[in-house]
């Protein structure tokens, strides 16, 4: 075995333990007594991890029926989708117009009167934006640090956050996973790598009490390098969730699994990302684009296919820098508005992300789907050149993993994990201009934690 790895001091917040105020029975509501007998074995496993935190679905047999019933709507939700707000969208506009103190504040009274709003207008204060007229007896709270800006703290219920669950069994089902409940493995595990992460062991009540869990790949969450093996192998996970990033470094583990479907977030995927990933597994790799303020929005299930909207109560707009709507096929900002959660209905969201909306039904999809704002790098020749364009030479040359950033003089430093690195270079600087440095890194990890903009471009 590898010798331990000291773990540094807790930042506030992720004390272990810390915020475990609730008991079990509150936790889960409806949980069967075989699905607590496994929760706690994988909380006592003997090569866990130091949990965290711990919570549960909170969800009661009420709320069970009221998601299969939305479960049902899906498809009708799906064949509606139109580059016009929907009529559902309209008369809650109304009734948003007079409990939301936001929207009463700027005396909104039917939908042309909304304005887009940012994660600016949020930060100044979250409660604005929260419906007057709703009991908060169930909210419950998460945070969000996002790739920019302030971080938040989201109010939502416990059954927007169990849709997800259900969304991603339907989003399986569209590629031909079957994921059925199976007792014996692990439902789904959710991995990040980082020193400082909330993990838990938990259970899905919505899928007959099967264990779930997130963990930390980084070595700081385990007493050695066996024990995260163990643990993992034997957890041998339906489904896998985690960042571009930290896919990657769960890959590399080269771990005795089988998961049925791997699913991307948080970060781009680039296309030989995705295409190392279903040749390490086997099996196939959805690209779930969302935010933690709206929730799931869009999914690609195929490189270059585009993301198709996922079917919740969103519509989902591209708009101009000044707010505006554009045609379809036209890039622009993606700009959200979503009714899912009842706590945080947000109108005309801009999401920081960019791309252009094409199809209708259930094949609406954005297409040139570009995380966060564009970044401009300035070749030697003083031509301004998109991001995008780097992108494509990247993936061109089989780079799984970047971070690319021009400093205030004009240099340029590609930090890459996988991939032609020779060949990288000569196009990079056949495109920019300009000498550019490559760099390569051993482990996904080494492009550093959290969300990082995968490009930076000093002024």
């Amino acid at each position: 075995m590898s010798d331990p790895v000291s773990r540094p001091t807790a930042l506030p917040g992720y004390e272990p333990m810390g915020a475990a105020v609730r008991s079990d029975a509150e936790r889960f509501p409806a949980l069967d007594h075989g699905g607590r007998e496994r929760l706690d074995a994988l909380r006592h496993h003997a090569y866990a991890p130091a949990w965290s935190h711990a919570c549960g679905d909170l969800l009661t047999a009420a709320d069970h029926a009221a998601i299969a019933e939305w479960a049902r709507d899906v498809p009708a939700i799906a064949a509606g989708a139109t580059d016009q707000p929907p009529d559902w969208l309209l008369a809650e506009t109304e009734r948003l117009a007079r409990v939301v103190p936001h929207l009463r504040r700027l005396g909104i009274r039917d939908w042309r009167d909304v304005p887009t709003t940012t994660r600016a207008d949020l930060a100044r204060g979250v409660a604005d934006f929260v419906p007057v007229d709703l009991p908060l007896d169930r909210v419950v709270q998460g945070t969000s640090s996002g790739s920019s800006g302030s971080a938040l703290v989201i109010p939502w219920h416990p059954v927007d956050i169990a849709k997800d669950l259900a969304l991603l069994d339907l989003l399986l089902a569209g590629v031909g996973v079957q994921w059925r409940e199976d007792p014996s493995r692990m439902g789904l595990l959710s991995v990040v790598d980082q020193e400082q992460a909330f993990t838990y062991a938990s259970a899905m009540t919505l899928r007959g009490g099967q264990s779930m869990s997130r963990v930390s790949l980084h070595p700081s969450a385990w007493p050695d390098d066996d024990a995260r093996r163990a643990f993992l192998t034997g957890a041998d996970p339906q489904v896998v969730t985690g960042s571009a990033l930290t896919l990657q470094t769960y890959a590399a583990l080269d771990l005795p699994c089988s998961p049925l479907a791997l699913v991307s977030g948080a970060v781009d995927l680039a296309t030989p990302a995705r295409a190392h990933l279903e040749s390490a597994f086997g099996a196939p790799v959805l690209d779930l684009y969302g935010l933690r303020e709206v929730g799931p929005v869009a999914c690609e299930t195929a490189a270059g296919a585009g993301h198709v909207l996922v079917p919740r109560r969103m519509w989902v707009e591209v708009v101009d820098d000044g707010g505006q709507p554009v045609p379809d096929g036209v890039p622009g900002d993606l700009t959200v508005s979503s009714l899912e959660n009842p706590y945080l209905p947000l109108l005309r969201y801009r999401t920081g992300d960019r791309g252009a909306l094409v199809g209708t039904g259930a094949g609406r999809r954005v297409v040139g789907l570009e995380g966060r704002s564009a970044i401009v790098f300035t070749a030697g020749d003083g031509r301004r050149v998109q991001s995008v364009e780097l992108t494509q030479q990247l993936q061109r040359f089989g780079v799984r993993a970047w971070s690319v950033r021009q400093d205030a003089d004009g240099a340029v430093t590609a930090r890459c994990l996988g991939g032609d690195g020779e060949g990288l270079r000569r196009a990079l600087e056949a495109l920019l201009d300009r000498p550019v440095a490559v760099e390569p890194v051993a482990d996904a990890a080494d492009l550093g934690p959290g969300k990082p903009r995968r490009f930076a471009s000093a002024p």
